[in-house]
């Protein structure tokens, strides 16, 4: 699935769900008792935890699809530091937050779900050694460092190295472009089972899209 065809899966996916659940809030005077009972959920605070994911899923895709279109090392980046980084540290955390909406939504719907690939995917690896836990960064070993280059990062590239790990000097190099795609994939896959699992509760109820 090329890149633009999974995002736009992606928006699909979200947007009909948003749709199903503003159809049950016209349809029931009582919304909050009987969208706990469709979902089969704990309480209303859950569905407020799982509206606020698709809520984050709308506004994290906007970041992703800035990136898509627009790049990370264009001619604007390459004179103007500032602004690319901007654009790295917003899209590593963009994905970051899709990763635990992800959790937090197969928790609270009571999902079976194997997000293993989820949760080492490689963006989110990156984004924790650069965008998050850069001078404090542990992975199972003993707290160490990372350095981002600034000029790969103007190719478009998340690049850089650790210099006081225990496994010696560690070189990190991956195309942005491609650490997005391999999210995207992974981000899909984990998102269906979720909208799927909505849809078809509402949808039970006689509730449909028009």
């Amino acid at each position: 699935m090329q890149l633009q065809t999974t995002a736009s899966a992606i928006d699909g996916q979200v947007s009909r769900v948003r749709r199903l659940l503003s159809l049950c809030a016209e349809k029931f005077s009582s919304f909050d008792a009987e969208i706990v009972r469709i979902l089969h959920l704990c309480s209303r605070d859950d569905y407020g935890s799982v509206i606020d994911c698709f809520y984050l899923f709308e506004d994290t895709e906007l970041a992703k699809s800035y990136v898509r279109q627009h790049g990370i090392g264009t001619s604007a980046d390459k004179s103007n530091f500032g602004l690319v980084y901007l654009k790295f540290y917003g899209l590593m955390n963009a994905c970051y937050l899709q990763q635990q909406a992800i959790l937090v939504c197969t928790k609270k719907l009571k999902l079976d779900t194997d997000l293993t690939h989820i949760e080492a995917n490689r963006i989110i690896q990156f984004r924790n050694d650069f965008a998050a836990h850069s001078p404090n960064r542990k992975g199972g070993s003993p707290e160490h460092s990372y350095i981002l280059d600034r000029f790969g990062l103007v190719e478009g590239r998340v690049a850089g190295y650790s210099s006081n790990s225990t496994d010696g000097l560690v070189f990190r190099n991956a195309a942005l472009t491609e650490l997005l795609s391999e999210w995207d994939e992974c981000f899909f896959s984990a998102l269906s089972p979720i909208a799927e699992h909505i849809i078809k509760l509402i949808h039970a109820e006689g509730i449909r899209e028009t």
